[in-house]
């Protein structure tokens, strides 16, 4: 049996009792991946993220939820930035990571907040359903589909109170979950958003860097600007620094470390 370093750290928080919670286990070589979603499952966070060094300031990243692998987690990729920064493995202010979604370069800022780059998702108009307006419990005025559905309120106090019926989203076809996004207008933000993914096991994440992929290059487009700032007003709260950069989205947040220990495998 061997002892691994494990962090658990809020990325993208507006405090130390914001933002969404990962797990990082920093280790030496792949388990099969039934282990490591065993130790997802044991840990039971939004996400957990897995990482083995590959060469100096690269690094191997996987991620997982309680119940699947995911194909990309940006608050996980957040957090493990982090981890790795803090503990000096690497003398530079940069680190990519090698994953199935391609590689991600994350930089160290001088404020010791963290961006991500990201690749951006493409999506198209879709239809409105009758199970997601049931699910949602509100008519969003346009529905579009990429990797989540994306729906579109036109006022930000709706997207704040809606109160999903999680088990019909839970039989939704075609998107992994639910972004729902307003305009914010009112001087601080951009726009504001909120993600429910109960077919991964979250009801409702609580900052969710993927979903910006989407979001990103939609109310860049929308409000005519590359550079957004945006929130994710989940009851925990999040806040994102955005750049469209085409096929790319950065994202530039803050974490906070709030758990170390060890991983027996």
């Amino acid at each position: 049996m061997k002892k691994f370093p494990i962090y658990m750290v809020n990325a993208f928080g507006i405090g130390s009792q914001s933002g969404n919670p990962a797990g990082v286990c920093i280790l030496e070589q792949w388990p099969g991946t039934g282990e490591l979603q065993n130790m997802a499952t044991q840990l039971n966070l939004p996400e957990t993220a897995f990482v083995i060094p590959v060469k100096k300031d690269v690094w191997s990243i996987r991620w997982f939820s309680v119940k699947h692998e995911i194909f990309l987690s940006g608050h996980a990729t957040l957090a493990a930035a982090y981890c790795l920064f803090c503990r000096e493995l690497n003398a530079h202010d940069q680190i990519l990571f090698n994953s199935k979604s391609g590689q991600l370069k994350t930089i160290l800022h001088r404020d010791r907040s963290i961006e991500i780059e990201l690749p951006s998702s493409s999506f198209a108009p879709h239809s409105l359903s009758s199970r997601l307006v049931e699910g949602l419990g509100a008519y969003p005025e346009a529905v579009w589909l990429g990797d989540n559905y994306m729906c579109l309120f036109d006022c930000p106090e709706t997207v704040k109170s809606l109160q999903p019926d999680f088990p019909t989203l839970l039989y939704l076809k075609g998107g992994v979950g639910v972004i729902v996004t307003a305009k914010y207008g009112l001087g601080k933000y951009d726009f504001i958003s909120r993600y429910f993914a109960p077919r991964v096991g979250i009801n409702e994440d609580h900052a969710t860097g993927s979903a910006h992929c989407m979001l990103v290059p939609f109310w860049s487009k929308k409000l005519g600007k590359s550079n957004l700032f945006s929130l994710q007003t989940s009851p925990r709260g999040g806040e994102f620094y955005c750049e469209n950069k085409n096929k790319i989205v950065s994202l530039r947040g803050h974490a906070d470390q709030f758990l170390e220990g060890e991983l027996t495998i």
